[in-house]
């Protein structure tokens, strides 16, 4: 069967309706419930509207669609222009929140988005993209595998409280770790006009 010709453009407030339809369906893939709920709650869904009304109003956010020749919403993703790591001080293009909806997939949805990225890379003079991929989709990994990524690090997630348990001592005692933060210092104004500030910790 011939493909269609795909087109990708950037998001507007107008595609919210399907901008959430697909952030469903990715929250599903990457938390795989197993409970059989498909849809999260109500307080949640409206969550997840103002974070993508923000990511829309945001210049450095690029949410972007791509759509068929009816314009029918097919997939999407989000581009952001960031260091390729914490610590290494080279510019990339992060493709994160790329989704396909799962009756549109082997239309070359996820190609145009790919491709869309490549683009606005060389819009931008930067030579790195950088995409984010759930670790147990081996369709996603192999996807993107096959158009040249290759594993830069293995990012894993754990609740606190999880990590406390692994965490405990034999005997039950916890590891010694005092502040991590600086407190913040309050500043006292000098008392005449010349005088220097002093500071109390």
């Amino acid at each position: 069967m011939a493909r269609t010709a795909l087109s990708v453009r950037p998001a507007t407030v107008d595609d919210l309706p399907a901008l959430l339809v697909l952030a469903e369906q990715l929250r599903d893939q990457l938390l795989q419930p197993a409970d059989g709920r498909t849809r999260a709650p109500a307080a949640a869904r409206a969550q997840l509207e103002q974070r993508y009304r923000d990511a829309l109003a945001d210049p450095d956010r690029h949410v972007v669609l791509v759509t068929g020749p009816d314009e029918e919403p097919l997939g999407m993703a989000l581009f952001i222009v960031a260091s390729a790591s914490a610590l290494l001080d080279v510019p990339a293009i992060h493709v994160s929140h790329a989704v396909v909806a799962d009756r549109h997939r082997r239309r070359g949805a996820g190609k145009a988005l790919v491709a869309a990225a490549a683009s606005f890379a060389e819009q931008r003079g930067v030579d790195q993209l950088v995409v984010s991929v759930p670790p147990g989709s081996r369709e996603a990994n192999r996807f993107f595998a096959r158009l040249g990524f290759a594993p830069l690090a293995v990012r894993r997630a754990a609740p606190v409280s999880v990590v406390r348990r692994h965490l405990a001592q034999p005997e039950g005692r916890p590891l010694d770790v005092g502040p991590l933060h600086h407190p913040r210092r309050r500043v006292r104004l000098p008392s005449i006009a010349l005088g220097s500030a002093d500071s109390d910790a």
